[in-house]
């Protein structure tokens, strides 16, 4: 059991998918149904520029639209929020919570390493629990 507070390395999910900024929309929104993910790292000659979410394709109303004339660099967020693989993850979690972020790009010695995502926190919490608690309550949602 671990008895000091855990770093973005202990959850995040290593090696995101990535997508050229230059690349369609249709392009990535295949990439994340095939992938069955949410995020996608945007890259522009090979560095990190930014984040295409789900959520961004939904503030556009791509789902479902011909999108021909988008490029992924048109509606993706440039601003992201970075943050270190060394980093506690209680203070990302507080900075996720407080800025409503569902994911944070992770660095390692300022190269992309990962991202973290509400899901691996979920997952990670789940699993802190059954830990925690080894005896299941009843099933409630059977």
């Amino acid at each position: 059991m671990m008895n000091h507070m855990p770093t973005l390395a202990h959850i995040l999910t290593p090696f995101p998918y990535t997508i050229d900024s230059q690349s369609s929309i249709d392009d990535a929104i295949a990439i994340m149904q095939e992938k069955a993910i949410r995020h996608l790292v945007v890259t522009g000659e090979g560095d990190f520029i930014g984040l295409l979410s789900e959520r961004d394709l939904q503030q556009h109303d791509i789902f479902g639209r011909h999108s021909d004339n988008l490029t992924v660099d048109d509606i993706c967020t440039h601003n992201v929020v970075v943050a270190d693989i060394h980093d506690p993850l209680d203070r990302v979690l507080d900075a996720m919570a407080e800025k409503q972020l569902g994911s944070v790009v992770v660095l390692k010695n300022g190269e992309l390493t990962g991202i973290l995502t509400t899901i691996d926190v979920c997952k990670h919490f789940s699993q802190f629990l059954k830990e925690q608690f080894p005896d299941p309550p009843p099933d409630i949602y059977a």
